[in-house]
């Protein structure tokens, strides 16, 4: 999947399945991850922000995929949760495998939810990094075969642990001999299985229910069709290099490495693209993000799921961003926080500032450092520079909000909304008690606290009148004097 490929739209298990499916895929997602040492199904372990499971299903849609099959087992019904939360719409299905005994088994489970599709792509749901132009290099090479089947594989300096692709006298894979299986011969061979198949769907499902359990692991091993595809032709291959796209992960280590090579290969695309980094090390753009040219993301900043980020943008350092849109020439200034927000072009945000989700600023707005907003609407150049909390709100044009302002939106039981016109002024160190509403052009005084409506164009002064009281000081440290003596 590549940083220019938005995640696609996801269905669920009631979706209607369309007739004339061509590639159905499988992703295989039962598992429990016992190496992740994790109350989290190893599926719903993030990267880049994104649980693994979605990539998976995201590139395969990507790649061309009418319907995609997720083979649940261990917390199915989080991985379904969590897969209908990030999409809706395409045709997404879900095969239930109880008890896991083998990647051969798991495909069988599907069987009825790929349903009519002539091809079916079988993947690991643990291994994100796969691209969708690779996948479409898979489908070619096993149009171009005699036999069923095709499948990707890779060369290791250390195979260990993987099954070997054992190839015949044409040169093309005959068998695919499992690690705990293989003869010292066999063990010698460096090309593995990268576990990524193409075959008809006729041919699979046919070959799987002739598969059987002996062998070490005493499970259905999928990679017994690849025997039986080469008894009807030339097996096809795709050879891919060693690195990201073959890496699954049973780890939180293979986690931290696999996102970190996901993290370089994203960065470098944007950076192709247009998009600079001060330190791409230490910056973070989920896949599914869009941004505009000559935008300049600073150190440590990390773009969350659903972003949009517009042309000539500038974000500082440290500042995180997570569903959230920003127009053209948006600044936002170092240690942000935004989430489901939009910002208008032309905006400043910060620093240390925190747009929590429903803010809307538009174009030409500023919010400045320690502010923080909460489903609240600022008009086009109204201002909010310094340390102040508007939330449930909406602010007219070309407003000013003076430092230490509060909107009090909560009685404790309920939230209110505050609605001020155009051009209003609002005063240092206010409070405003809603409901409460503020004509155009009002103008509140310093230090007071509104607990009802102001017409357009008045001035509101609710503080106590000032006293001046002269002498107080000597006064009082003659009695302390007094009292010491």
């Amino acid at each position: 999947m590549s940083a220019s490929t938005p995640l696609k739209p996801m269905g669920n298990e009631g979706t209607v399945m369309a007739e004339g499916v061509d590639i159905a895929t499988v992703l295989l997602a039962a598992g429990q991850g016992t190496r992740m040492r994790s109350d989290l199904a190893k599926v719903l372990h993030p990267i880049l922000g994104v649980p693994l499971i979605v990539h998976s299903v995201a590139t395969a849609l990507a790649a061309g995929s009418e319907r995609v099959v997720v083979v649940v087992g261990h917390q199915a019904e989080a991985v379904k949760d969590t897969i209908r939360s990030h999409f809706a719409g395409s045709n997404i299905l879900f095969a239930l495998q109880a008890e896991q005994n083998g990647t051969g088994h798991a495909v069988q489970c599907a069987r009825e939810a790929v349903g009519d599709a002539r091809r079916v792509l079988i993947l690991s749901g643990d291994v994100p990094g796969i691209q969708t132009e690779t996948l479409r290099a898979l489908q070619r090479i096993q149009e171009g075969v005699s036999s069923p089947l095709a499948l990707a594989t890779t060369a290791l300096s250390d195979p260990t642990g993987y099954g070997r692709i054992v190839r015949g006298a044409s040169g093309t894979p005959v068998n695919i001999v499992e690690h705990r299986d293989a003869t010292e011969e066999e063990q010698t061979i460096r090309e593995i299985n990268v576990g990524m198949y193409l075959a008809d769907a006729e041919f699979l499902f046919s070959s799987l229910a002739h598969v059987g359990t002996d062998n070490a692991q005493g499970e259905v091993y999928l990679t017994d069709i690849v025997a039986m595809a080469a008894a009807q032709g030339e097996v096809g291959s795709l050879d891919i290099p060693e690195g990201l796209e073959m890496w699954g992960i049973n780890d939180r280590v293979q986690l931290a490495e696999v996102e970190h090579a996901m993290r370089a290969r994203t960065n470098e695309q944007w950076m192709r693209k247009g998009v600079s980094f001060t330190a791409p090390d230490t910056t973070t753009v989920s896949t599914d993000v869009l941004m505009g040219q000559d935008t300049l993301l600073g150190r440590g900043v990390r773009i969350g799921p659903g972003c949009e980020i517009g042309s000539h943008c500038r974000i500082d350092e440290g500042c995180v961003l997570e569903g959230t849109t920003l127009g053209d020439n948006v600044h936002v200034k170092p240690y942000c926080v935004l989430l489901d927000s939009k910002v208008g072009e032309n905006a400043q945000v910060g620093p240390f500032a925190h747009l929590r989700p429903g803010t809307l600023l538009d174009a030409n707005c500023k919010v400045g450092n320690f502010v923080e907003t909460k489903k609240a609407h600022l008009h086009k150049g109204t201002k909010a520079s310094h340390l102040s909390y508007l939330g449930d709100c909406e602010i007219g044009a070309g407003s000013n909000i003076g430092a230490g302002t509060i909107t009090c939106n909560y009685d404790g039981v309920n939230k209110f909304k505050t609605t001020l016109g155009e051009g209003v002024f609002i005063g240092s160190d206010t409070q405003l008690v809603a409901p409460v509403s503020l004509g155009d052009h009002a103008y509140v005084g310093a230090g007071s606290t509104v607990t009802e409506d102001v017409p357009a164009g008045a001035l509101v002064i609710s503080r106590t009148p000032q006293r001046n009281i002269e002498g107080w000081v000597a006064k009082k440290k003659a009695e302390r004097d007094n009292e010491s003596d």
